[in-house]
């Protein structure tokens, strides 16, 4: 089927998805390229629709090959340019239902944190930026360590946040507290050690103590840092040695760090 309007509803319905209420209420999100598309198939996902530029669509045909034609649409290139977010669009969108079974909301079932007792996890608090977000859920896919989410994290469906994944949204659990000092504490409770980076008195520096299989770390807001209410949940502070030359590191970059010490703890 070829799209040539601008004002088809469909196409209208894509650049509404912008919106995260929006996705949130259609349950609905999109992401664009070969190799996000690429990489949501191989995990087995099945996309609710295909939107094509009619100039690439030839490119394409063995990839759109693995997809029921009747999910697949063909749009003019002036019809594309409407739906695209990309500077440099290579002429595909996926259309997704949100997955459940890589996204898992926790509201009043925090014990499912405590279920694998040896699991360590990277909680982010209020870590607003998409491409941090989508770095860091990266890095931790690559490195073998479960990302828990503040309620007010970037939201992981931005078409920003899947394209700075990588595709680790497609291949990887994510949680997303509903009550983030709950599932602070309920980890603690499941016997865990929770470290948050963050400055203090009494803070440890990395490096110079002993990271055990199962500790976690909690990261915080960009500007901001971790709350106090969130600090007092955990069991010490732990601050990255740096020289003088800058104050702190960016939010992913001070993650990877983190997570490369949880990595070896868990060799």
């Amino acid at each position: 089927m070829l799209i040539e309007s601008r004002n088809n509803e469909r196409i209208k319905n894509i650049v509404k998805l912008r919106d995260r209420q929006a996705r949130e209420k259609q349950r609905l999100f999109f992401f664009e390229g070969v190799h996000l598309l690429e990489e949501y198939l191989r995990h087995g996902h099945v996309p609710e629709s295909v939107f094509v530029s009619v100039d690439q669509a030839q490119k394409y045909k063995e990839l759109l090959g693995n997809i029921d034609r009747n999910r697949i649409f063909t749009v003019t290139r002036e019809v594309f340019e409407k739906i695209s977010t990309e500077k440099a669009p290579q002429g595909i969108l996926t259309l997704s239902a949100f997955l459940d079974g890589n996204a898992i909301f926790l509201k009043d079932d925090y014990a499912k944190l405590t279920e694998n007792n040896t699991e360590s996890f990277l909680f982010l608090e209020s870590v607003r930026d998409n491409g941090n977000v989508g770095t860091i859920l990266r890095t931790a896919a690559a490195l073998g360590v479960r990302c828990v989410l503040s309620s007010d994290c970037a939201d992981i469906y931005s078409h920003k946040t899947v394209r700075a994944t990588m595709g680790a949204l497609f291949s990887s659990a994510v949680y997303i507290a509903d009550d983030f000092a709950a599932a602070v504490s309920a980890v603690r409770a499941g016997g865990k050690r929770v470290f948050a980076a963050a400055l203090g008195t009494t803070a440890l520096t990395l490096g110079e103590f002993c990271i055990n299989r199962g500790d976690c770390f909690v990261v915080g807001n960009e500007g901001g840092g971790i709350s106090a209410r969130i600090i007092g949940l955990c069991d010490n502070t732990v601050m990255i040695p740096m020289t003088s030359a800058t104050e702190s590191l960016n939010a992913s970059a001070a993650a990877a760090i983190l997570l490369w010490e949880l990595r070896k703890a868990s060799s």
